[in-house]
């Protein structure tokens, strides 16, 4: 009888140090497994991080755009109509005009590029010098404001209409040195 005590004992004992060394900690499978999920994990987030990097400078520079085509705006905004010197005879800007201060009626700012660029009280903007602004300035029929939208004018630019289109287009030097068109737009001011 003591025989067979001493066999369960001895099997008792070989069962509870198999559980001992499993329950000291993972095998390398399980190692390599919990590596590889883990890698995936800060692989994947680093990714989300670069993206929302991208995506928030594409946002900061489309602001800064609209901010820069607002200002085109604002400063034409008190211009009046045609030039308080010579009215309707010249087109864009007046002999003696070379710069944007000069600027004293709207078709001044025709074939304007500010680079860098200028804000509502027609001063550079230093700070945004890696942005341009290019103007636009065309007549437009006060009953068709679609006129003059083509590559073609309809309407010759020496034409008085009453109306004119502004178009406003934001360029931004890439990293290769070419300016591209980030932002554009456009509204008609119409004579009073």
């Amino acid at each position: 009888m003591n025989s067979t005590v001493i066999v369960v004992k001895r099997f008792d004992v070989h069962l509870s140090s198999r559980r001992t060394r499993r329950a000291r900690g993972f095998t390398l499978i399980e190692a390599a497994l919990a590596t590889g999920i883990v890698g995936f994990g800060v692989v994947s987030m680093m990714q989300l991080f670069y993206a929302c990097t991208q995506q928030n400078i594409v946002g900061s520079n489309a602001t800064s755009a609209m901010l820069l085509a607002n200002n085109v705006q604002e400063a034409m905004a008190s211009l009046p109509f045609n030039d308080p010197v010579t009215g309707r005879t010249t087109f864009g800007p007046e002999s003696g005009e070379t710069t944007t201060l000069a600027y004293d009626d709207l078709d001044d700012f025709d074939g304007a590029t500010f680079s860098p660029p200028i804000d509502s009280m027609l001063e550079q903007i230093s700070d945004l010098d890696r942005f341009s602004q290019v103007v636009s300035v065309v007549p437009v029929y006060p009953n068709k404001l679609r006129s003059n939208g083509g590559a073609t004018l309809e309407i010759p630019k020496t034409t008085y209409t009453g109306a004119v289109r502004v178009t406003v287009r934001i360029l931004q030097d890439g990293p290769d040195g070419t300016a591209g068109e980030i932002y554009r737009t456009s509204w008609v001011r119409v004579d009073k």
